[in-house]
């Protein structure tokens, strides 16, 4: 029995450290500055001078870095975020917060090696479920009436970034892809992100 127990530790040691050659994993934080679109808004609503101005959030949470092939890795990844912007209207100034878990499925790939350091370029899609909003929208007969948020929506990103020992720096930008107010507006979120990680363990 000793034996048995000595040989699956020795396996999974193995198991361990081939899959370190290929998998990485890491915590992130970072900071975003966001503009959410009303491209589809009432004329009504044009008609009172509406317009969004971007404001900072913040993001923290982990990725994952699996080796495919050559320079090229599969880097999915999970955080919490909170994106806020501004509204202007009639001299008002509303704002709104969303709060969500962004899961970003990207391709990551080298295309610099240095040694000391590596250039990448990262892009892909990203599922995004709201944990909570607060926000004011105006609206023609009540310019404090409450929009609500789809408990889903989907973007995109694409940026370039930097990995130096186990400290990766990367800048992205996320286009809105679909609308994500209850009450088609074309409300969508468009989002600089800057954020800095570090690599736990693997590749």
């Amino acid at each position: 029995m000793k034996k048995v127990f000595i040989a699956l530790a020795a396996l999974a040691i193995s198991a361990s450290s081939m899959a370190q050659d290929r998998f990485a994993l890491g915590i992130k934080t970072g900071f975003n500055s966001t503009n959410i679109q009303l491209s589809d808004a009432s004329e009504e609503l044009q008609n009172i001078d509406f317009k969004t101005e971007a404001k900072n959030g913040f993001l923290f949470g982990a990725y994952a870095r699996l080796k495919l092939v050559g320079n090229l890795s599969f880097q999915p990844e999970i955080y919490y975020a909170k994106k806020s912007a501004n509204y202007k209207y009639l001299g008002g100034n509303d704002g709104i917060d969303i709060h969500s878990w962004d899961i970003p499925l990207l391709a990551h790939l080298t295309v610099l090696d240095l040694e000391v350091l590596k250039v990448y370029g990262i892009a892909g899609p990203v599922a995004s479920y709201n944990a909570k909003t607060v926000t004011d929208l105006p609206d023609p007969d009540d310019l404090k009436a409450e929009a609500e948020v789809k408990k889903a929506n989907w973007t995109f990103n694409a940026g370039v970034g930097l990995d130096v020992w186990k400290l990766s720096a990367d800048v992205r930008y996320e286009w809105g892809i679909v609308d994500i107010s209850t009450i088609n507006i074309g409300q969508r979120t468009n989002v600089l992100t800057f954020s800095l990680a570090y690599r736990l363990f693997g590749i």
